[in-house]
């Protein structure tokens, strides 16, 4: 869950909570959920991207912070999504996919002219 303030009319992002922080945070330690606030356990040092970075930028840049998760946001600071690395794994496993489906046409279309 991303964790905004309004700003100028704009929801900018101020922090994050993730299903890691709930277990370790609260279910693991076993405390009181109605005593405890979002801004107790949100990562405060968040780590956001532009909406106009490149993919593979955005992926070394997750890398380098370590996050899985990274709020987008808009040239003022808004926030206009999220993206995971699940997002990521699917499409590339999509793009991998499609490359691989090229080559197998080219081998065949090889095959078949020397014939």
């Amino acid at each position: 869950m991303v964790v905004v303030e309004e700003r100028g009319g704009a929801r900018v992002p101020v922090g994050i909570v993730t299903d890691r922080d709930l277990v370790v945070e609260i279910m693991a330690p076993a405390i009181d959920q109605m005593v405890i606030t979002v801004g107790d356990i949100m990562v405060p040092e968040l780590v956001t991207v532009k909406e106009n970075a490149g993919l593979f930028e955005t992926i070394e840049y997750m890398r380098a912070k370590g996050v899985r998760r990274v709020p987008v946001v808009d040239k003022g600071g808004g926030l206009v999504g999220i993206l995971t690395l699940d997002d990521l794994l699917e499409l590339l496993a999509e793009e991998l996919l499609s490359l691989a489906k090229l080559v197998r046409h080219e081998q065949k279309t090889e095959t078949m002219s020397r014939r």
